[in-house]
């Protein structure tokens, strides 16, 4: 048993450290694309002015840019070590702020969001509000994309232990057995233009929170994302600033 667990705790230790050594490479990478994408753009706008009646193709390709900023931007956010501010924080509130801020963005894709969760009551967490949002709203967005013909996304939480489980259900596709596998590696993704960076950060900063995540799915039946955050029982804590490295990591279960 301590053997197995020897080896478990450096087959963990590999893979932060590979991490560590990619996070440095994308940040290079993203920041050596940037300043080339930054002079297309600017020359592509001159051009654009040029060129009025093809603004069908202009518009094609700043989609694309954006497109491939946004890659750049997650790949920075994936690498960047950053200071984190925690505090307490009261999850449901967190939770229908994240729902509010979503919800028209759902409508218009014919999903509606269900909050099955109590408002009052309240379970509050040491955390970086912040990062604590865009994973829930990382989570949502995917719930949202997984169900091009409309569907319902139920949102809910309750205490399991010293844990609050927040869970995202979606009605999608759901995932095979041998996706589930590869799920939170970088740049796999089961969405034909995802990067899997999304999925990547939300573990980073569930690590960094000291939880959990464990996912519910399989083929025709939709998933369930569960997120497990240590409830913080004690008396009040001075904020604080933490250094967040791109090793913390939560593992999926």
């Amino acid at each position: 048993a301590e053997m197995e667990l020897f080896k478990s705790n450096q087959r963990l230790a590999m893979q932060s450290q590979k991490l560590a050594m990619a996070g440095q490479l994308a940040a290079g990478i993203a920041h050596e694309v940037r300043n080339p994408l930054t002079s297309v753009n600017g020359f592509l706008q001159l051009m654009k002015a040029e060129y009025p009646d093809r603004k069908d193709y202009f518009d094609i390709i700043f989609s694309e840019i954006k497109r491939i900023d946004s890659v750049l931007g997650e790949l920075l956010v994936l690498a960047k070590p950053h200071q984190v501010q925690f505090k307490k924080i009261k999850i449901n509130s967190v939770l229908q702020q994240v729902a509010t801020l979503l919800e028209t963005n759902a409508v218009l894709s014919h999903i509606k969001i269900e909050k099955a969760f109590q408002h009052g009551e309240e379970w509050e967490i040491n955390g970086d509000e912040n990062q604590i949002k865009q994973v829930f709203i990382n989570l949502i967005k995917n719930g949202i994309e997984a169900m091009p013909d409309g569907g319902k996304i139920t949102i809910s939480s309750e205490a399991e232990g010293d844990y609050v489980k927040i869970s995202i259900k979606d009605e999608g596709g759901g995932i095979s057995q041998a996706d589930l596998a590869k799920l939170g590696e970088p740049f796999f993704s089961t969405k034909e233009e995802g990067t899997g960076l999304g999925l990547t950060i939300c573990l980073n900063i569930i690590g960094a929170h000291n939880g959990e995540m464990k996912i519910d799915s399989e083929l025709g039946e939709g998933s369930t994302f569960h997120i497990l955050l240590p409830i913080d029982k004690g008396a009040a804590s001075e904020e604080n600033d933490i250094q967040q490295g791109c090793c913390s990591r939560a593992t999926i279960k």
